[in-house]
């Protein structure tokens, strides 16, 4: 007779839920987003979360983002399951955005990398419409992280806020370089604006829309 003891459940206390059924990264064990799970139409509208979780009209058109401080969505990775039905009245998500600094220490790097990927896994697997967003940390943490999307898809990325001066956008300039030779995409949605000519080259390589962030477009059509 077995041992009751030996079955007993362990309580999922680091939230390993979010990742079920994913295949991993070699290394740091980034659960893998699937090609079945990319949405395969282009946002007509896109909406921060913090925005649209007070939003009482039609979502079914919009797209819901976190571009914006971690603070607007902490709560989300204290509860995800509490806001499954609420993604599921949008169009679907941009993948999550918590932040990644490049003076972070590497391990919160990348903690902060792997709850990117799983919160969006974790959405995208219970059937919410899901666009990657590529946000990384140091060149060195680049390759593996690079692995865990498919290739040849629409990805997002964000730029409101943080590419303001010189060195800033030579520092977007050569992450788009990489990040394009590596996952081939198949459009860019850019939240915010890639201004000047150091990215035109890019806007020759694949197809690039750009989207104004939603307090601006507000500002405009109250003005």
């Amino acid at each position: 007779m077995e041992n009751k003891e030996s079955v007993r459940k362990v309580p999922d206390a680091f939230g390993a839920y979010l990742v079920e059924g994913a295949q991993f990264t070699e290394n740091e064990e980034y659960p893998i987003i699937r090609h079945d799970m990319v949405a395969k139409n282009i946002p007509e509208f896109i909406m921060p979360f913090e925005k649209a979780i007070n939003y009482r009209g039609d979502l079914s058109k919009t797209y819901i983002c976190f571009f914006s401080p971690d603070s607007t969505f902490e709560r989300i990775r204290k509860n995800p399951g509490k806001y499954l039905n609420f993604f599921k009245r949008s169009a679907g998500i941009i993948g999550f955005d918590f932040s990644i600094h490049s003076d972070m220490p590497i391990i919160k790097q990348k903690q902060q990398m792997n709850d990117n990927l799983s919160f969006s896994y974790y959405y995208a697997n219970n059937g919410i419409p899901l666009i990657p967003n590529i946000r990384d940390g140091i060149d060195d943490l680049m390759p593996e992280f690079y692995s865990a999307f498919p290739q040849k898809e629409i990805i997002a990325v964000g730029t409101h806020g943080f590419i303001k001066r010189k060195w800033q956008k030579y520092e977007w300039y050569c992450f788009l370089e990489q990040m394009i030779d590596r996952l081939n995409p198949k459009t860019i949605i850019i939240y915010g604006s890639l201004s000047g000519r150091y990215f035109d080259v890019f806007k020759k390589r694949v197809p690039i829309i750009e989207y104004e962030p939603w307090i601006r477009s507000r500002w405009k059509a109250v003005k």
